[in-house]
C-alpha cells in the first residue's frame, strides 16, 4: 500500500467522523429543542447563563467561523457577543431552521475539504490552527454544548423528560 493511498483513506476516515458526530449531535440537539416550547428554548437558569437558544446561536457562529470561513475561505463576519445577549424573538421553527442549514453549509465544506487544506495552518479568532484541528475543536465544541442542551433541557422537564437513546436501538453507529 502506498502512502498517498493511506493518507487519502485516513483523510476520508476523518471527514466521515466529524460528519458523523454532528449527525449524532443534531439527532440529540432536535430531540430536546422539539420537548420543549419557545419560552422554554430561551429560559435562562441564571444571570450569566445561557438559554437553548443562545446556545443553538452561538455553536452556529462557532462552525461558521471555524469551518465555513476558517476551513471553507468564507468571509468571516461573526458577532459572538449578540449569539450570547440574544433574549427573544425566533420562534422554535426558525432557530431549528438556521441551525439545520448551518450544519448543511458545514458538511458541505467538511466533504469538499482536501487534505492539502486540513494541513495547512492559518488563524481563526487569533489562534494559528491547521484545518484539521479547526475541524476537530469545532465539531467538539459542538458536541459539548449538545450535552448541556440535554442537561438544560432534563433540567426543566424534570420526570416529564422523553429519552431518545437506549442500548437496545437498531441504530448500530455509535453515540455521542
Amino acid at each position: 500500500m502506498d502512502d498517498d493511498s493511506s493518507s487519502d483513506r485516513l483523510h476520508q476516515a476523518f471527514l466521515r467522523e466529524q460528519v458523523h458526530l454532528l449527525d449524532a449531535a443534531m439527532k440529540k440537539f432536535r430531540h430536546c429543542v422539539f420537548q420543549l416550547s419557545d419560552e422554554q428554548l430561551w429560559w435562562r437558569p441564571g444571570d450569566g447563563q445561557n438559554s437553548i437558544a443562545n446556545l443553538v446561536l452561538h455553536v452556529c457562529g462557532n462552525m461558521t467561523q471555524w469551518i465555513v470561513c476558517g476551513v471553507g475561505g468564507e468571509e468571516d463576519d461573526r458577532d459572538r457577543e449578540s449569539e450570547f445577549a440574544a433574549d427573544g424573538g425566533q420562534i422554535r421553527g426558525d432557530l431549528w431552521a438556521f441551525l439545520e442549514s448551518t450544519v448543511e453549509v458545514v458538511k458541505q465544506v467538511i466533504a469538499a475539504v482536501p487534505l492539502e487544506e486540513l494541513l495547512r495552518e492559518r488563524v481563526i479568532q487569533g489562534f494559528p490552527v491547521s484545518g484539521l484541528s479547526a475541524l476537530s475543536h469545532s465539531v467538539n465544541h459542538f458536541v459539548g454544548h449538545t450535552h448541556q442542551v440535554i442537561q438544560l433541557t432534563r433540567f426543566q422537564l424534570g420526570d416529564a423528560y422523553q429519552f431518545e437513546w437506549s442500548p437496545a436501538v437498531d441504530d448500530k453507529s455509535l453515540p455521542i
